[in-house]
């Protein structure tokens, strides 16, 4: 800030300074000291108060990284578990499925076997009706073969007196 002329012509000359001074100490020098320790020990209590709770602020911040340590190592076995747990269920499933694919394959086959095996049954069966048909028919022919034969002696003995 420049001084101005009004503020030369106000300002007192430097030995009145040292004057002023001096009655200004006798008039205000134990309120000065007494508002200069009042400030000092303000001072005192703001830097006392100010490292208190910058030590706090640390602590919390020291427990609050702690805590987030520890979460983050739970929450890194959790997943770890987690990871295992899915693996082993994975395996389980791919397991199941290769059992359900072998029983698959043991019933198909099973079935087959079976069809097969029927097929040849009734394959068997159909010859064994064709021959009993066959048969029958014999018999049939036979019966008709003695029915002639019959006849014929019948013939005879109607023929021949005895």
């Amino acid at each position: 800030m420049a001084m101005t002329d009004t503020d030369i012509e106000l300002a007192p000359p430097p030995a009145q300074d040292k004057n002023l001074d001096m009655v200004r100490n006798i008039l205000f020098g134990e309120q000065s000291r007494e508002s200069e320790r009042r400030v000092a020990n303000l001072e005192r209590f703001v830097k006392v108060w100010t490292n208190s709770v910058r030590d706090e602020m640390r602590k919390n911040h020291d427990a609050l990284n702690h805590e987030l340590h520890m979460i983050h190592d739970l929450l890194a076995e959790e997943s770890r578990a987690r990871i295992s747990d899915a693996s082993i269920a994975r395996k389980q499933y791919e397991q199941a499925g290769k059992s359900i694919d072998g029983l698959f394959r043991q019933i198909q086959h099973t079935q087959d076997a079976f069809a097969q095996r029927m097929e040849e049954q009734r394959e068997q069966i159909l010859e064994e009706v064709k021959k009993a048909a066959e048969q029958l028919r014999q018999d049939k022919i036979d019966r008709k073969a003695l029915a002639t034969l019959l006849d014929n002696v019948s013939r005879q003995l109607a023929i021949d007196p005895v």
